[in-house]
């Protein structure tokens, strides 16, 4: 309750809403159900970077999309701003998706702030996602004080927005989540339980964009390695790769594999939509993810949904909070071809192993629900709140960050 007597009413903004966006939305929808009028603000119905399909309603929220039918990008700044403002002023607690470096994002942070507005970031950046400047990491310093708190994902992003200046104000972890009951009921929706198929027909899998960052020529390499290795193509036990997904490099994957010897044994379904995915990602061996930048990886998330183990870079975001391992799946450094080659095989050839990371990342799951996202806007919202809290210190502690450090409201 506010001061006034009445709930408080709550804002969450992104630029475009995608499966993600809207499980996220739903708990906290759930979560404060009685206690705070949530509005979900929805800026646009497209954007350039991501051919996500338009977002329907949200349970338990209000839903207003500023702009219905047109681009983020082709959108103007002052138009943003104040169609921004307009849905948001009335509320008491703002937090922000959108990339705080957006220009009419900025205006809006100060503007709120200036009003007496709690204004809390949600990000998912980090210190090594790529080279950084001390005089621009200053200038952020400056962008960044209207803000009143933030919800980041992990370890790595908790100490980049402290490094940022937020030693002094409440900073949360719980932010790159996914709903595990919709990944599992797509799966099973579609007949691919976890455990319905077998583990020779199983194979590994890539979900994601065609671009640079996202390592792939590497990974075909090691990929194409373990392949002949183990006999060429028509080996014994060879487990197959899908690539799902699309991208500017698709022409140099198709030629790269040719030139490799594998292209019979990868597949590529194209882009699919989020219920195809959690189908496929629930019939395959372990998600492939050794991108040499990857702020979080969402997928990564949703393959602890299906029990997935996981082979990920180091670099990718989600690796302390979801990945553990040996226990869960293989962690490699992006650039070490024979690591990623080696721990090809590892999960492929031992069953007994695969069931046992199988198992772990089933169990590790807990840490990427959207639940632990709802724990945070709760504790943000009405703090001291249980079992939020007890659930926040867990969290916390288990991805190493010492739960002292994990400032209160």
């Amino acid at each position: 309750m506010t001061n006034r007597g009445r709930h408080p009413t709550i804002g969450l903004i992104w630029s475009q809403f995608s499966a993600y966006h809207v499980d996220r939305l739903e708990a906290v929808g759930r979560r404060l159900a009685g206690r705070a009028r949530v509005l979900s603000v929805e800026v646009a119905s497209k954007s350039a970077t991501y051919a996500w399909d338009p977002s329907g309603e949200v349970a338990g929220t209000e839903k207003i999309r500023l702009f219905p039918g047109e681009s983020h990008e082709r959108i103007s700044i002052w138009r943003r701003f104040r169609a921004e403002w307009t849905a948001l002023r009335a509320c008491d607690v703002v937090f922000v998706g959108v990339a705080y470096s957006q220009p009419d994002i900025i205006l809006l942070s100060y503007v709120l702030r200036a009003l007496g507005k709690r204004v809390v970031m949600m990000t998912a950046s980090k210190f090594d996602d790529f080279q950084r400047k001390s005089t621009r990491e200053l200038f952020k310093r400056l962008l960044l004080s209207p803000y009143s708190a933030a919800i980041v994902g992990g370890r790595r992003q908790f100490e980049y927005v402290r490094f940022l200046g937020f030693d002094g104000r409440p900073v949360l972890p719980g932010y790159n989540t996914v709903s595990m009951e919709r990944v599992r009921h797509q799966a099973e929706s579609a007949d691919a339980r976890s455990d319905a198929t077998p583990f020779d027909a199983r194979s590994f899998v890539f979900v994601g964009r065609f671009v640079e960052k996202k390592n792939i020529e590497r990974m075909l390499k090691a990929y194409a390695s373990y392949v002949h290795a183990h006999g060429g193509p028509h080996g014994a036990g060879v487990k197959r790769l899908t690539m799902i997904g699309d991208g500017p490099l698709r022409a140099a994957i198709d030629a790269r594999c040719a030139d490799l010897g594998i292209a019979e044994m990868v597949d590529f379904p194209g882009f699919l939509p989020a219920d195809q995915v959690s189908a496929r990602l629930a019939r395959s061996l372990a998600l492939v993810l050794v991108s040499e930048e990857e702020q979080w990886g969402l997928v990564i998330n949703e393959a602890l949904a299906v029990g997935l183990p996981i082979l990920a870079s180091a670099e990718v975001g989600a690796r302390e909070a979801l990945v553990r391992n040996l226990e869960n799946g293989i962690v490699v450094e992006a650039g070490a071809l024979e690591g990623i080659a080696r721990a090809f095989g590892q999960i492929a050839d031992n069953e007994a192993a695969w069931q046992a990371m199988s198992s772990a990342s089933r169990a590790r799951s807990w840490h990427a629900d959207t639940e632990r996202f709802a724990d945070a806007v709760e504790l943000m919202v009405f703090p001291g709140s249980e079992p939020a809290a007890a659930n926040h210190a867990r969290f916390a502690s288990e991805i190493l960050i010492d739960a002292c450090r994990v400032a209160c409201v």
